[in-house]
C-alpha cells in the first residue's frame, strides 16, 4: 500500500514538473512589419503573400506601418483572416499603423497630434506596445517624435514591460561600423536634390534619435541576441512595388524592435526576417521576436 501511495505521488510529481516546464517554455511571438503603401503597390496576389507569411508564423501581435487604402473595418477582415480578432488603426488617410492580436487590445490609443504619421498604444495581456512611424525626411522631427513615446513610456510602471516597434527611420549607432563613406555620401546626395529631406545633423550620419532611447534605458531587441549587422532595407521590391532581380543597395536597419529591461530579460528570439516570401511583399524586411511568457 505504502509502495502505491509513492508511485502516486511521484506520478504527480513528474506531472506537475511537466506542466511547470510547458507553461515556463510558452512564447509570444512579435512581428512588425513596414508593409510598402498597404501592400497594394503590387497586386492583390501580394496581400495573400501577406497572408500566407503571417498564417505561417502564427504570431500573437502583428504592428505594420504605412497601411495606406485599409480602414478600421477592412483590417478587421484582414486581421481575421490570420486569427487575430482584436484590430486597431491608427487613422484612414496617409501612411497609418496599425496593430493586430489574439488578445484584446487595452486601454488604446490612437495618436496622430505632435506625430509626422502617428502611433498606437495598447495593452496587450501584460505588456505595453507601442507602434510607431517616424518621418522619413528630418533627424529633428524624428527627435521631437522619439521624446513624445519617451514621455509617454514614463508614466508605466518600470517593472511592467514595454516595447516600442515599427519604422524609426533612424540608424542606431551599434551599427556605426558598417556605415561608411557611401551612407554619408548617399544622404549628402539625397538632401542636395531635395530640399525638404534633412536627415544629416550637423552634415554627418545622426544617431542621436535612437541614443535617446537608449539613455531611457530601452534595449535593441536585436542587439541582445547578436553581434552581426543585419539589415531591414534593401529587399528585392523597390519602393514603386516593382521585384528587382536583386537586392543591391545601401544596407541599413531602420526597423527596430526597442524592450524596456522588464521586457529584455524575456526576449529569447530577434531577428530580422527573410525567406522567399519577405523578399518581396515589401520594400522593407520584418522584424521578428519571441518572448518568454510570465
Amino acid at each position: 500500500m505504502q509502495k502505491k501511495h509513492i508511485i502516486s505521488l511521484l506520478t504527480l510529481f513528474f506531472l506537475v514538473c511537466i506542466e511547470s516546464a510547458a507553461i515556463a517554455q510558452e512564447k509570444i511571438k512579435i512581428f512588425s512589419y513596414n508593409v510598402l503603401y498597404g501592400l497594394q503597390k503590387d497586386s492583390v496576389e501580394n496581400i495573400e503573400r501577406y497572408k500566407q507569411l503571417i498564417n505561417e508564423l502564427q504570431p500573437d501581435i502583428v504592428a505594420t506601418q504605412e497601411m495606406n487604402g485599409w480602414t478600421q473595418k477592412t483590417l478587421e477582415g484582414l486581421a481575421k483572416s490570420y486569427g487575430h480578432p482584436y484590430a486597431l488603426q491608427s487613422k484612414e488617410e496617409g501612411f497609418p499603423v496599425a496593430l493586430t492580436s489574439k488578445t484584446p487590445l487595452v486601454n488604446f490609443k490612437k495618436v496622430t497630434e505632435n506625430m509626422w504619421h502617428s502611433y498606437i498604444y495598447a495593452k496587450i495581456r501584460d505588456i505595453h506596445v507601442f507602434v510607431i512611424h517616424f518621418s522619413p525626411f528630418s533627424y529633428q522631427k524624428r527627435m521631437e517624435e522619439v521624446t513624445n513615446i519617451i514621455a509617454q513610456t514614463a508614466e508605466i510602471p518600470a517593472h511592467e514591460p514595454i516595447l516600442i516597434m515599427g519604422d524609426f527611420n533612424s540608424l542606431a549607432e551599434s551599427d556605426r561600423d558598417h556605415y561608411g563613406e557611401k551612407v554619408l555620401a548617399g544622404m549628402k546626395k539625397s538632401e542636395q536634390q531635395h530640399a525638404h529631406i534633412r536627415n544629416l545633423n550637423n552634415g554627418q550620419v545622426d544617431y542621436s534619435v535612437l541614443n535617446k532611447l537608449v539613455e531611457a534605458g530601452f534595449k535593441d531587441s536585436y542587439r541582445l541576441l547578436s553581434k552581426e549587422f543585419d539589415s531591414s532595407l534593401p529587399t528585392f521590391k523597390d519602393g514603386k512595388g516593382k521585384i528587382k532581380q536583386t537586392n543591391s543597395g545601401i544596407a541599413k536597419r531602420i526597423d527596430f524592435l526597442w524592450c524596456n529591461d522588464a521586457a529584455a530579460k524575456r526576449v529569447t528570439k530577434s531577428i530580422i526576417l527573410k525567406n522567399a516570401r519577405t523578399h518581396i511583399i515589401s520594400d522593407h524586411y520584418p522584424v521578428y521576436v519571441e518572448m518568454d511568457i510570465q
